[in-house]
């Protein structure tokens, strides 16, 4: 068994984190792929020191984690591995925050459920690894929190997401899964449908947009082409956080804060909004 790991280190002060976490593949035969976005001579003594054969690239900062993973594809030889962990950084600074499967996230803590289900620890790797084999039809595992099947977050982009499937040369789908935050484990032959897309094809990254770039639909583009490809896509449920979710939503259901998209500071306390005003620009 043979593991490629690539991780789109942006935000640079998450590294050592992320450093504790690819710990737990001590025993497994992998190659860690970084892309980073500029110079940092701290980071990459950090990760030479870690693993001395680590393969750092430098990319333009384009179609946030999606277009690095497309050049990383590029720079390996997909029939040389059998599995694919695809890590990244995520912007935890306060306020950004998503909503999936009725359940709001915060950023930091989507960003902990996601490397807690692919990384946690050995025994988690293992487990991991362990499912791909013994399952020939799992394609992809993710954590079970952050795959969705929500029409409303792929609806507006079906049209496009079909015609990409059909220039893979893949059957249409309608219905699928996708790992929301683009973090999971996959078989390697998966991508291979994806190494006709470059770098260059995704526009540079604006972090005021949140939605609809071309990266955020092939990040539901992945989840169909997992389905497309005869594949499932597998869930880690951990159980700590459906209590942690559960006791978040009913505090939210009593109390809200937030800044509406019009620039409105609104509270809502049951749901019903009692205070709103315009904020100061």
């Amino acid at each position: 068994m043979r593991l490629a790991v690539h991780l789109h280190l942006y935000y640079l002060e998450q590294l050592p984190q992320i450093l504790a976490y690819l710990k737990n593949l001590a025993g497994v035969d992998y190659n860690l792929i970084v892309t980073m976005c500029g110079e940092d001579a701290a980071a990459e003594s950090g990760l030479k020191a870690f693993k001395p054969d680590v393969q750092i690239i430098k990319v333009e900062n384009r179609g946030y984690d999606v277009a690095p993973f497309m050049e990383f594809l590029h720079r390996i030889k997909l029939d040389d591995y059998d599995y694919i962990l695809k890590l990244h950084t995520k912007n935890t600074t306060k306020g950004n925050y998503t909503h999936l499967n009725g359940r709001r996230f915060d950023n930091a803590l989507w960003a902990k459920v996601l490397y807690d289900a692919l990384l946690e620890s050995p025994q988690q790797v293992a487990k991991n690894l362990q499912t791909m084999a013994q399952n020939p039809q799992t394609g992809m595992i993710s954590a079970a929190y952050c795959i969705t099947n929500e029409h409303k977050l792929y609806d507006k982009w079906l049209d496009e997401i079909e015609n990409f499937l059909l220039e893979m040369n893949l059957p249409a789908v309608r219905d699928f899964s996708f790992a929301a935050g683009t973090m999971f484990l996959a078989r390697a032959e998966i991508f291979k449908p994806f190494l006709r897309y470059g770098i260059k094809d995704f526009e540079p990254t604006d972090g005021k947009i949140k939605e609809g770039t071309k990266a955020h639909i092939f990040e539901r583009l992945f989840g169909a082409v997992v389905k497309a490809s005869g594949f499932e896509t597998y869930g880690v449920r951990q159980w700590r956080y459906g209590i942690l979710l559960l006791r978040s939503a009913i505090i939210r259901f009593f109390y809200q804060k937030k800044i509406t998209t019009s620039g409105n500071k609104l509270i809502k306390i049951c749901k019903i909004p009692v205070y709103s005003k315009k904020t100061e620009v």
